[in-house]
């Protein structure tokens, strides 16, 4: 078995895919792209040296099933999957929508990842520290208004990271998220083409503002794939790490990784009573649940 550490990256080919897979074959990883353009995947893989590729539509189970015997056809193992697929799909209010395109954009963004994951554990070796990576993004830890298929779908991502790191943990298969930030990417064209009234009036002037301004570099997300990929961020499982604002890239942070794994940090939770600052609303519901007299 090669020492060469291999990777397949889904959603290859544009926006924050492509650039993840060109840094990581500059890294010295083998890699096996897939996506639905299958000209831009053979640009990517043009010198067929360091990555191969396969046309992958991930809502589409026979499509994802096929890739992955593409790749353990190539790579005989799998050391990291990297999911980052996802299209906001519908913009609008939800009951104005209709209720088939909001499925089909949840089933891309969250079926599409289960999918992925599902096929690609079989292909992974508890020697080799193998690892899970997919994006979440906006609306995972906040409503997202008139893009609600695109934060369901984002919040399940969450919750399946936290869930089957803890399954996982047994097979040596770490499993973590990465909030990208605003990158500017195809996905945010959906939102010019809707218009102010679809995609709301600040939403629409925010990404056009930030889109103006260039976001947050694409540079940053790949930075923090690397980071999870890196020995660096053995032990780490079950977190979302916000590209753009977790301290990932400090030293301490690395150094704590056995705290932060014990601790709500980085992961969706519910705010109950007990993490409610002291006030006049904190007394009174505890009054009424019987907690103080």
């Amino acid at each position: 078995m090669s020492n060469q550490r291999t990777v397949a990256v889904l959603g290859a080919s544009s926006g924050i895919g492509a650039a993840l897979a060109k840094a990581l074959i500059a890294d010295g990883y083998r890699l096996f792209v897939g996506a639905r353009r299958a000209d831009r995947l053979a640009a990517l893989t043009a010198d067929g040296a360091a990555a191969d590729y396969a046309t992958v539509d991930v809502s589409d189970e026979a499509e994802v099933r096929a890739f992955f015997t593409k790749v353990a056809a190539s790579f005989g193992h799998l050391d990291a999957l990297v999911v980052c697929t996802g299209s906001y799909g519908p913009i609008g209010p939800f009951h104005t929508i209709e209720p088939e395109q909001w499925w089909a954009a949840v089933r891309g963004n969250l079926f599409g990842a289960c999918l992925a994951v599902h096929c690609a554990v079989p292909l992974m070796r508890a020697e080799r520290r193998p690892r899970i990576i997919t994006f979440s993004g906006g609306g995972a830890f906040a409503p997202l208004p008139r893009y609600s298929a695109y934060a369901v779908s984002k919040a399940g991502i969450v919750r399946f990271i936290e869930t089957i790191a803890q399954e996982l943990a047994s097979l040596g298969i770490a499993v973590n998220g990465v909030a990208p930030g605003f990158v500017k990417t195809e996905i945010h064209e959906a939102t010019l083409a809707a218009g102010p009234d679809a995609a709301g009036e600040a939403f629409y002037a925010m990404t056009r503002a930030k889109l103006a301004e260039g976001g947050v570099p694409v540079e940053v997300p790949v930075a923090c794939v690397r980071f999870l990929l890196s020995p660096q961020a053995d032990g780490l499982t079950g977190k979302t790490i916000s590209a753009s604002f977790d301290p990932w890239r400090a030293p301490e942070f690395a150094e704590r990784i056995g705290e932060i794994n014990a601790s709500d940090l980085y992961t969706m939770q519910r705010i109950n009573l007990v993490h409610l600052a002291d006030g006049a609303l904190k007394r009174a519901l505890e009054r009424a649940a019987g907690g103080t007299p």
